[in-house]
């Protein structure tokens, strides 16, 4: 880390040496971003297993630093069982809260020089014994009372990293593997779910891609009652979820902000300065990947699985497809104007052969300059209102047209 980057451990004090938090309404919605428990008992070492989650936070916080919603502000909140005065429970929990912070701080000191400067605030406090998430009379559910909360601001790459977290398969470091909130038996389950749900939702894309070569929209057919129906209904609950927490909104989903998110994801604009993170495409669209978000809302609307919620979600999801697509091209150019033309392949088009799909990586990514944020083929603000503009309440078959020409324009532009 940079000598210039200011990094404050705030203590945790009052009249009585140490805080209660009565964890402030901002803390409470969305969740934690993660709970680390298991504490020992009477004792304040984190331990060891949730060093990659702290690791994995640091990260976080360091590709923040290069967008434009930087994290400076961590909250840590320590928690114990009952045994004990409720006195020497305050002071321990907080001692825990201040071993995460401690922790985290060492995590960013260790990725060196590529975090950019800035200034990081951890504010560790204690509710002690007094907010139980379970029972205080086995020990099973002590060393779950044991713990300490972890609020970051709701930032998009916030949100996307806990994307990542709940629903990336097999990834040790930022997948469902480094989730310490997934109990085994959900991880197993979360992971057939999205194998399963891969392989569907990539044959239909490649439908769909065919057919909009033909200058066809692909059907498909309801899924019907079985194993696929369940792991589509169980992953569509997980989203929601995340979506609710994330972008709240008397109960729903605050459309327009998700939207806002997925458009810097898909212009480059959440890519991290770290260059392992990039080599690993952490924070950035990759491959034919990024048309499977709205391939998985199509299936869901199709077959009647919380239809409304993903109808609206299609919106984002198809919308932004006109902005990746020229950022994660080989050779990256600028976009077009919304609404131009689309190109044909063949022998009357610009391609005489279809790209693939997944020629559209995130190592396609071309800066311009030193931030690894800024590079060809983005759409600049006026170009992203006329997209927000030409998708504002458009009707699942205006939907299913723009998602064809998408894929058609991807496949056939030079």
């Amino acid at each position: 880390m940079r000598a210039e980057t200011v990094f404050e451990l705030l203590p945790a004090r009052s009249e009585r040496g140490f805080e209660v938090a009565a964890a402030p309404a901002a803390a409470a919605v969305p969740p934690p971003f993660v709970v680390l428990d298991g504490f020992a008992f009477d004792d304040a070492t984190m331990p060891t297993r949730h060093v990659p989650i702290v690791e994995r936070l640091a990260r976080l916080i360091a590709a923040s630093r290069a967008s434009s919603q930087p994290i400076e502000f961590v909250t840590i909140i320590g928690d114990a069982d009952t045994t004990g005065t409720g006195v020497y429970n305050l002071d321990l929990a907080r001692r825990r809260a201040e071993a995460v912070g401690t922790a985290l701080q060492g995590a960013i000191l260790a990725l060196g020089s590529e975090v950019p400067a800035g200034r990081l605030v951890v504010l560790p406090m204690s509710r002690g014994e007094s907010t139980p998430v379970a029972s205080n009379r086995t020990a099973a559910g002590r060393a779950r009372n044991r713990r300490v909360n972890v609020f970051v601001p709701t930032t998009c790459q916030a949100f996307f990293a806990q994307y990542d977290l709940r629903f990336l398969p097999d990834a040790p470091v930022f997948g469902i593997p480094a989730h310490p909130n997934l109990d085994a038996a959900t991880k197993s389950q979360r992971n057939a779910d999205v194998e399963a749900l891969r392989v569907a939702l990539s044959r239909r894309l490649l439908q769909r891609a065919r057919d909009a070569l033909a200058g066809r929209s692909a059907a498909f057919a309801p899924l019907a009652a079985g194993s696929l129906r369940d792991s589509a209904g169980r992953l569509s609950t997980a989203q929601l979820e995340l979506f609710r927490e994330f972008f709240p909104n008397a109960g729903g989903i605050d459309h327009a902000a998700m939207n806002a998110c997925f458009e810097q994801f898909a212009n480059g604009e959440l890519r991290s300065p770290l260059a392992a993170d990039r080599a690993a495409g952490v924070g950035e669209p990759n491959g034919a990947a990024y048309f499977l978000f709205a391939e998985f809302a199509f299936l869901c609307v199709e077959s009647g699985i919380e239809a409304g919620d993903w109808t609206a979600a299609l919106r984002s999801f198809v919308a932004t497809q006109e902005i990746f697509m020229h950022v994660y091209r080989p050779a990256p150019k600028a976009p077009p104007a919304v609404g131009a033309a689309v190109p044909r392949c063949g022998a009357r088009g610009a391609r005489a052969t279809p790209r693939s799909l997944n020629a559209f990586r995130n190592d396609r990514f071309t800066t311009t300059g030193p931030s690894p944020t800024v590079g060809l083929g983005q759409s600049d603000s006026a170009r992203i209102r006329a997209l927000r503009a030409s998708y504002a309440g458009a009707g699942l078959a205006t939907v299913r047209q723009r998602a064809r020409q998408n894929l058609q324009r991807a496949q056939c532009m030079l």
